[in-house]
């Protein structure tokens, strides 16, 4: 097990001006996946991007009804500010793409996220990357994390190496059809940056739920309560590490 922290004596993988590129398939993944990790990383002076792999229309299923590419547009803004993001990238928007990332094909997206992207992997440098689990139910996830696990392999020295690759959790991924990988890495929270993380997923309006939503406050601090305890504190998020260079 690995913990994250901005503390050395306290953890093998220490948060200090790092640079976090986040892969969000849509927009508030990124806030559910690792809202902690992006207050973190600002906070000990180091970079946060996050590019959106595609924002649509969507038809939900809430008291509101359908959300429009443009109301998620202005949350995304909203949140960049709250959070003080530096750069995000929305790569292939419109209802073509939403919710059909299986449809654009694995080659589209590694092209994106490797090169093509203005905040690219090759272009700012990141030494975390963060995507989604593998074994998510949902489609556009699944192949941003295969698209994203094909970026991050190792290559040759003309190309960018990421020390840390890691996986973030979606409290519904556990309606799948293959079993969860154990999380093996771990970032406490503090009660808050755990409030500043729920606030952030509000700006969010359109995607908000109430309990029992997978996207609800209860359920997402049910979750972090269970992976602060595993990691013996308060709050905590919980990570797959798929690579961790130790320096």
């Amino acid at each position: 097990m690995l913990l994250f922290s901005d503390s050395a004596s306290n953890s093998v993988i220490t948060l200090s001006r790092e640079r976090l590129l986040v892969i969000a398939p849509h927009p508030d993944d990124e806030i559910i996946g690792c809202g902690g990790l992006i207050q973190k990383i600002k906070e000990n002076g180091g970079k946060v991007y996050v590019i959106f792999l595609t924002n649509g229309d969507t038809n939900d299923f809430s008291k509101s009804g359908p959300s429009s590419a443009n109301e998620r547009n202005l949350e995304i803004e909203r949140v960049a500010k709250f959070l003080d993001y530096d750069r995000y990238h929305i790569a292939f928007e419109g209802n073509k793409f939403h919710l059909r990332l299986d449809l654009l094909g694995q080659k589209a997206l590694i092209d994106m996220i490797e090169r093509d992207s203005p905040i690219s992997i090759e272009k700012v440098k990141p030494t975390i990357v963060a995507f989604p689990s593998v074994n998510s139910y949902n489609q556009d996830h699944v192949i941003a994390a295969k698209a994203t696990h094909a970026c991050l392999r190792t290559s040759s020295k003309e190309k960018h190496f990421v020390p840390t690759a890691i996986s973030y959790e979606f409290p519904a991924d556990f309606w799948s059809t293959k079993p969860e990988s154990p999380k093996n890495c771990f970032l406490p929270l503090t009660k808050n940056e755990w409030d500043k993380k729920i606030e952030a997923l509000k700006l969010y309006k359109s995607q908000w739920r109430e309990f029992p939503s997978s996207r609800s406050e209860k359920t997402l601090t049910s979750l972090a309560t269970l992976r602060g305890a595993e990691s013996l504190n308060d709050f905590a998020e919980g990570f797959y590490l798929y690579r961790g260079v130790l320096k």
